[in-house]
């Protein structure tokens, strides 16, 4: 029996011993790898001054082109939007620009129906992951999305396993190899291709007919970027003419009462992908009034 028990103390120090050895591989691999993904890039900026960026939804991923406003003003510009981001998400990569001594001028956040919905971005818990040892921050956001299981923190490789398909082998190889993708040379923009009718025969979103008369998260932005100092500027980006409920836009203003309403700021629906989305074409129209209104309001941003 004694025999025994020390041929599986044996094995369970073995697979532990396997599992610190894959664990620090992966975590190394993705942490000096060429940036593949946006957060890789948000790391990769440790320590440096961009002047602008922008924060929010799959609405600033694909709708806001940093090299537009790079050439109009002279001043570095990034786009961090993340698809599906809520307003959790967005408090959370705000922090982390000052964890990772990323200073900026001005930081631009989206907001929309996303005010007061609850949940997580598609994307960004599984760019996340391989560094959840980072700070607090990531700690906290990805045990938030996971659910609290100590396992996720505390057992070395387990949150490669729960997370193979996104940031298994394959993954893991790619970085190693350095297989590239656009994020980098993109600065975080995502355009979406020019498809004609999106706008007009398809896909009619709706708006939320109410609002929340609280949104926790909007308030925890708002308290850390007074406390840090933080020029904070929220504006809401375009819904095509067709949408349904866009007086919600209204009762939004209610709420943040120096929000930039772009909403409807392009009419064409040529411009659009579906009604939630600018195509390249539309966002290089929107960015471009973006800047001048409020370069003319501000004189700069």
């Amino acid at each position: 029996m004694k025999k025994f028990i020390i041929q599986i103390l044996g094995i369970l120090l073995l697979l532990l011993l396997f599992l610190l050895v894959f664990d620090f591989t992966y975590t190394t691999i993705y942490k000096n790898a060429n940036p593949r993904t946006k957060f890789q890039y948000l790391r990769s900026l440790k320590n440096t001054k961009v002047n602008y960026i922008f924060l929010g939804s799959s609405r600033v991923e694909n709708g806001i082109d940093p090299f537009i406003i790079e050439n109009k003003t002279q001043k570095k510009c990034i786009n961090l939007g993340y698809q599906a981001s809520k307003m959790g998400d967005i408090y959370t990569i705000l922090q982390l620009l000052k964890t990772y001594n990323i200073a900026s001028d001005t930081i631009f956040i989206q907001v929309d129906y996303i005010f007061d919905i609850k949940g997580h971005s598609i994307n960004l818990p599984y760019e996340m992951t391989p560094f959840i040892k980072d700070s607090q921050i990531t700690k906290d956001y990805l045990i938030d999305y996971i659910g609290e299981d100590p396992s996720t923190y505390s057992v070395p490789f387990i949150r490669y396993c729960r997370s193979d398909q996104k940031i298994g082998f394959r993954d893991v190889f790619a970085n190693l190899i350095g297989k590239k993708t656009t994020v980098v040379e993109s600065k975080g923009y995502s355009p979406l291709p020019v498809q004609g009718h999106g706008g007009k025969h398809n896909n009619h979103f709706s708006l939320p007919a109410s609002i929340a008369s609280y949104s926790p998260y909007y308030e925890k932005i708002k308290k850390y970027g007074t406390t840090n100092h933080i020029k904070i500027v929220f504006f809401c980006a375009p819904f095509c003419k067709h949408t349904k409920n866009l007086d919600y836009i209204k009762k939004l203003k209610t709420k943040i009462p120096d929000l930039y309403d772009f909403s409807n700021a392009i009419k064409e629906d040529s411009m659009f992908v579906n009604c939630f989305h600018l195509n390249e074409m539309g966002a290089s129209k929107f960015t471009e009034i973006l800047v001048e209104k409020i370069v003319n309001n501000k004189n700069k941003i």
